[in-house]
């Protein structure tokens, strides 16, 4: 008990949240599961105003233990500069919050009786959420070597690293901004024009771009990202939602091009159709079905 005690006061009071945080979130969601087992009670649970609201609860307090975990200097799982140290505190503490947020996302659709968002929407925010993380990570960066930043000379090491890290969070809040404008398009005009989607991919593609540039800023050698971390799996995670928007954009612009094409098609073959009923039905030329075996095959 001595021991234990003398361990507990030497953490600090962040790393004492990271202790405490998790105990508190599992007792809760232990308790809700035990609740959902029994039809009464899970109808309790099930309402927004007991269920809704532990879940937001979860959610907040789990989203500050995922800021101390990934950004304070008295982290266990990353470095002053977003290292992983720790890669099962690292990776579960980003499972926990995405498993949060799916849980209030549920509450909030029944309270509001919305309905599933369009693909594209969907896709757009991953976009900003991504783009939200390289560019904090960045930042995050930028705050922990400010003092060897302002102290290196352009063209040393320390100078491109800094320079590099600038530019990450540049691309980070461009990607965050058109894929916030993309995604509000989209929610407004769930089924746009033709000129609309063409103009939508033409900036999923610049961003595609953008971000493959970006991976050898970032992650390449020298860079902030070159080590495992939340700029490393940032960077690459946007360069792979942007390139699957632009895919996505692409298909949905060749099957709107395909039914174009296909009404005018459609209206050949019956024009078609047409006109060989109308040639067999002149004076000159009629037709008879005889049934099949029959010796008597009149033509007029």
């Amino acid at each position: 008990m001595q021991a234990f005690n003398e361990s507990f006061g030497e953490l600090d009071i962040v790393q004492l949240y990271m202790v405490i945080c998790p105990c508190i979130v599992a007792s809760l969601c232990l308790l809700m599961f035990f609740l959902c087992l029994n039809s009464k009670t899970y109808q309790i649970v099930d309402q927004f105003k007991v269920g809704g609201a532990i879940s937001l609860f979860l959610l907040f307090i789990w989203v500050w233990n995922l800021i101390f975990t990934l950004h304070h200097e008295s982290s266990w799982a990353v470095n002053e500069i977003g290292d992983v140290e720790m890669a099962n505190l690292y990776y579960f503490t980003w499972l926990t919050v995405l498993n949060a947020g799916i849980l209030m996302s549920s509450y909030v659709k029944k309270l509001f009786n919305s309905k599933g968002k369009p693909l594209m929407v969907v896709l757009w925010l991953a976009v900003v959420k991504i783009c939200f993380v390289m560019f904090g990570s960045c930042c995050d960066i930028l705050l922990s070597v400010r003092s060897q930043c302002e102290a290196s000379v352009h063209g040393d090491a320390t100078a491109t690293f800094c320079e590099r890290t600038v530019a990450g969070a540049v691309l980070g809040f461009v990607g965050m901004a058109a894929g916030f404008c993309a995604a509000m398009f989209r929610y407004v005009h769930p089924s746009p024009a033709l000129n609309g989607l063409k103009l939508e991919a033409a900036m999923a593609a610049i961003l595609t771009v953008l971000f493959s540039i970006s991976l050898a800023l970032i992650t390449g050698i020298g860079g902030p990202g070159q080590s495992v971390g939340d700029l490393y799996y940032g960077s690459w995670l946007a360069f792979l939602a942007s390139l699957g928007v632009a895919s996505s954009l692409y298909s949905e612009i060749m099957n709107q091009e395909r039914d174009l094409v296909s009404p005018a098609s459609d209206s050949s073959e019956d024009d078609t159709i047409q006109g060989m009923a109308g040639a067999a039905s002149t004076p000159y030329v009629s037709w008879e079905v005889v049934p099949a075996g029959s010796k008597n095959h009149m033509y007029t």
